[in-house]
């Protein structure tokens, strides 16, 4: 019996911007010999006379138009890729989400927006990023596949607290592309004095710079080990994290961000997440918090790595 491996969805809506997921989402599916799922969602008609057979013909006649569409446009870029098309009624952030419930990473285009355009259009990004069970990568909307390499990839890291799960797919990631790794930690140093947890406003700059950047250093260590052939970089810089990381990524070509949960709401963006799913310069990979990741000493326990 061939066990079914879990796809790569994409959404499709005709725009530049999903057809830059699209050619995002054949890379991943061929590098990783995986199917792919391309979906479209078709808004519902606001009629009473929904049932209506003329209607129904209509809507049927429709999607079959969509899905023909999809299969030739599959066939120009996904080539030897193994390719499913579905279409299904609903709102795009509620279509995705259904649609890709067993998906292994879901890959969504962002649209050039200004104003309420832009806020209703970042929408369904920020709904499928935040509750996808799945990791989301959000290609912009001017992301071409043809564009030069920059081998990096960013790590946006926040603080140590489910690092591992973040890690372990940027490390992963970083071999297989031969990409560099810069592990980034920033915070606003105008927000010291108001939150216990950091240090007060009169220990020295340099010095909390240099206790951020031993302490990521160890917790690097481990995977340094594991992943020998991975350049890796750090980064710590007291500033507004939002622009630091917007600037990072006008030189990376994948920025990995971890998507947290809150005792009471579950999982939830930040304002930082938020900052980069509008406006990177490159695709934004969103990494669920779920606690399952292995360390590398746990992965060697388990004969996983053979370094």
């Amino acid at each position: 019996m061939t066990i079914q491996q879990p796809p790569v969805v994409v959404g499709h809506d005709g725009t530049d911007a999903s057809h830059g997921a699209l050619h995002f989402a054949v890379t991943e599916a061929r590098r990783d010999g995986v199917p792919l799922r391309i979906v479209h969602a078709m808004p519902l008609p606001a009629s009473a006379f929904l049932d209506s057979p003329v209607l129904v013909e209509e809507l049927d006649a429709e999607r079959e138009r969509i899905e023909s569409e999809l299969r030739a446009v599959a066939t120009r870029t996904a080539g030897d890729v193994e390719v499913q098309v579905v279409t299904c009624h609903g709102t795009p952030a509620s279509v995705l989400l259904a649609t890709a419930e067993d998906a292994r990473i879901l890959v969504i285009g962002r649209e050039r927006r200004t104003g309420l355009q832009r806020l209703i259009g970042g929408a369904t990004a920020e709904a499928v990023a935040a509750h996808a069970a799945s990791p989301v990568v959000v290609v912009p909307e001017d992301w071409r596949a043809d564009r030069p390499a920059r081998r990096r990839i960013v790590v946006a890291l926040k603080e140590p607290a489910h690092s591992n799960e973040l890690l372990d797919v940027a490390f992963r990631r970083a071999e297989q592309s031969g990409a560099a790794l810069r592990v980034v930690h920033a915070w606003d140093p105008a927000h010291d004095a108001l939150d216990a947890h950091l240090p007060d406003s009169w220990t020295p700059r340099a010095l909390l710079v240099d206790r951020a950047e031993a302490a990521i250093t160890g917790l690097l260590q481990p995977w340094r080990r594991a992943y020998p052939s991975v350049p890796v970089g750090v980064e710590v810089h007291p500033v507004d994290p939002r622009a630091d990381l917007l600037e990072e990524t006008s030189a990376a070509d994948l920025v990995l961000m971890l998507r947290g949960t809150a005792p009471v709401l579950g999982p939830h963006l930040g304002g930082v997440l938020r900052t980069a799913l509008h406006a990177s310069d490159c695709p934004v990979l969103v990494v669920p918090a779920t606690g399952e990741a292995m360390t590398p000493f746990e992965l060697e326990r388990e004969g996983a790595l053979l370094r």
